[in-house]
């Protein structure tokens, strides 16, 4: 694929509405690990903040829970645990 089509894809009502859903989630994404470092939540609450992400990545990307858990679960789960302490 070149730059051209690359940008043709893009453009196209398909391309916008998959760039919006990806902005939306990485936003989503923002909003719960400022929740979670927050610590105005209890781990249980912090966990079901990530199990909601996961369903609305879920929603907009049916299929990708393997990949949102290699992009963003690590990451959630990393802040739990220095927010919490490790999960025994």
């Amino acid at each position: 694929m070149n730059r051209d089509e690359a940008v043709a894809i893009l453009k196209s009502p398909e391309g916008r509405e998959e760039t919006r859903r990806v902005y939306k989630l990485g936003r989503a994404f923002d909003m719960v690990l400022q929740m979670i470092y927050s610590g105005d939540h209890s781990r249980a609450e912090a966990e079901q903040l990530v199990d909601g992400l996961a369903e609305l990545a879920e929603k907009f990307f049916p299929g990708s829970a393997d990949t949102f858990g290699i992009i963003y679960g690590r990451r959630l789960g990393r802040a739990i645990s220095e927010v919490y302490g490790k999960n025994d």
